[in-house]
This record gives structure tokens, C-alpha cells and sequence, in this order.
């Protein structure tokens, strides 16, 4: 019996030893899972560093990609134009006297626009809303609607621009140079602007300028033609060779005329040549003439004047 309660004892103690051993077997297993788990959590916090890392980079990209299209999307939708593409400007100087059809030469020289559409644009484009324009009216005898109006000065322009574009700009400045700014009892802005024209052609300074304008003055009250070589040279070079003698006879101011001012404008004048058409001086001059000297001979008669030029000299640079 004793043997008997001894061997269960033994059996007892045996399988509770192999229960505590399994137990902390499986006990141990969790352990070892929370280990894994551990380093499962702490995979996460790699994979978190990773992640972060990766969603760094993935937000970063999430975050740039739009940045990207956006920025340089349209940059490469829509480049910004190289130096080549960009419009090129080029400066343009019209000289004081140019004319029309040498202002239309120059800018097609320059890129500007064609000389035959700044031309005809100048004739046939409505320009009336500038004020300038709309006083001169319209005449079957003039040539160039816009001859005088061509302000002469410094300009940019861009290549290959619009003609219209081009001829508002000068029409522009004409506004501000010209505009009410010169006036003479009993004479329009138009025929200050063409008598204008005519003395830019015919002197080369402020003082001359005005005596020049004397003279016209002087001859215009009495009654007698201009008889400017300016006129006839403005005939011979831009209107005979394109028009035939069409306007002849309403621009040469010579014999074959009545009195008066041409039908408009011969040339674009400037500053000083506006102001001695509107301020001439004071004279009883009707005669005047160019010496081989390059020097201006002026009289009340002819007679008056070529005595002047005897005396020092000289003759006439221009046959009368």
C-alpha cells in the first residue's frame, strides 16, 4: 500500500512538473511572441522610420509633383519665349523736313512694317479720333492725307508690328508736339503745319527759320506765289515719279500757280520750323536766296538782295 501511494505520489510530482514545464513552454511563447511582437512594434517604428521616410519622400512627391506641374507645367506648356522668340524693338530716328515716303522707307529698313502698307495705311485707315486728323478734312488735291503729322523725333517700334500701330504712334506725339500749341491770325493749324513744312525744307536754323517765314508771310498778304524751290524739288522726287502730274500744279509753288499755300504739307517739320511759322519775324523781306557760300541773302526787292549777295561775292546756290 505504502508502495502503492508512494508510486502515484511520484506519478503526481512527475505530471506536475511536465504541466509547469509546458506551461512555461507556452508561457514562454507568448513571451517570445511578445518579443516578436515587440520587434513587430518596433518594425513598425523602423517601418515607421522607413515609412516616414517613404512618406516623406511620397509626400514629398505628393507635395512637389504639384508644385512641379504646376510650376513647370506651364513652363513647358507655355515656355518663356527665348531672346529669339521675344519681340524685338528697334529705335527709329526721323529726322526734322523727312517726308512721308522717307519715313515709310526707313521703318521698312528697320523691320518695322512695309513701305507700301505704312503708305496706304496712312491713306486709308480711319485715324479721325485723333484730334489733329480730323481738322484736316479731306481735299481731292492733296497727295499724303498725313504728310506733316509724321512727328519727327526718336522712336521705339517693334518689328514687324502693325502699320496702323506704327502710324498711331507718330499721330500720338503729333497730338502732344503740335496739338493747339501754334497759332496765326487768319491761318488754320493745317496751313501753319504745311507753311511749317515748307520752311523746315528751306532753312537750317532758329533764326533763318524765321525770316524764311517772313518772307512767305509777306508774300502771302500781298498776294504774290510762294515760289519755294522746296515745293518743286517735293513734285519732282515723291509725287511726278509715282503720280504723274496729278498734283503738279496744287503743290509747285512756282509760275502756273495761283497764290497760296500747296494743297498740304511737303515734309514733317519739327519744333523750330512750327514756332518760326507761327512767330516770323519782323520784315518787310519778299526775297530771299541761298549764296555759294552756304550763307542767306535777303531783300524787300530782288534787286535789293542780289546787291547783297554782289557784295559779298556770291551767287545764288539755286537758280531763281
Amino acid at each position: 500500500m505504502k508502495k502503492i501511494f508512494a508510486f502515484l505520489f511520484v506519478l503526481v510530482f512527475s505530471l506536475t512538473t511536465a504541466c509547469s514545464s509546458g506551461t512555461g513552454a507556452v508561457s514562454s511563447s507568448p513571451s517570445s511572441a511578445g518579443a516578436e511582437e515587440s520587434s513587430s512594434d518596433s518594425s513598425p517604428a523602423s517601418g515607421s522610420a522607413d515609412s516616414s521616410a517613404s512618406s516623406a519622400a511620397a509626400s514629398s512627391r505628393a507635395v512637389s509633383s504639384p508644385a512641379f506641374s504646376n510650376t513647370s507645367s506651364p513652363a513647358s506648356g507655355s515656355k518663356a519665349p527665348s531672346s529669339e522668340e521675344k519681340p524685338k524693338i528697334v529705335k527709329v530716328t526721323i529726322p526734322e523736313g523727312f517726308t512721308l515716303p522717307q519715313v515709310a522707307a526707313r521703318l521698312e529698313a528697320n523691320g518695322v512694317c512695309g513701305s507700301k502698307d505704312f503708305i496706304s495705311t496712312a491713306q486709308a485707315y480711319d485715324f479721325s479720333y485723333y484730334s489733329l486728323v480730323e481738322k484736316i478734312g479731306s481735299s481731292p488735291n492733296r497727295c499724303y492725307r498725313l504728310e506733316g503729322y509724321l512727328y519727327p523725333d526718336t522712336y521705339e517700334f517693334y518689328v514687324g508690328m502693325k502699320p496702323q500701330d506704327a502710324v498711331g504712334k507718330f499721330l500720338r506725339n503729333a497730338e502732344q508736339q503740335i496739338g493747339d500749341k501754334y497759332s496765326y491770325s487768319g491761318m488754320t493749324t493745317d496751313q501753319l503745319v504745311t507753311l511749317a513744312s515748307i520752311i523746315e525744307r528751306e532753312a537750317d536754323d532758329p533764326d533763318n527759320m524765321r525770316k524764311v517765314s517772313s518772307v512767305f508771310h509777306n508774300r502771302l498778304k500781298t498776294g504774290m506765289i510762294l515760289q519755294a524751290d522746296s515745293t518743286r524739288d517735293y513734285c519732282n522726287l515723291y509725287l511726278v515719279p509715282q503720280f504723274g502730274d496729278k498734283y503738279n500744279k496744287y503743290y509747285n509753288t512756282y509760275p502756273n500757280r495761283s497764290p497760296g499755300l500747296p494743297a498740304g504739307p511737303i515734309s514733317n517739320p519739327g519744333a523750330d520750323a512750327l514756332y518760326a511759322a507761327a512767330h516770323p519775324a519782323d520784315t518787310d523781306y519778299l526775297y530771299f536766296a541761298t549764296g555759294t557760300d552756304h550763307n542767306y541773302y535777303y531783300g524787300a526787292t530782288q534787286q535789293d538782295r542780289d546787291t547783297l549777295m554782289a557784295n559779298a561775292g556770291v551767287t545764288p546756290l539755286y537758280a531763281d
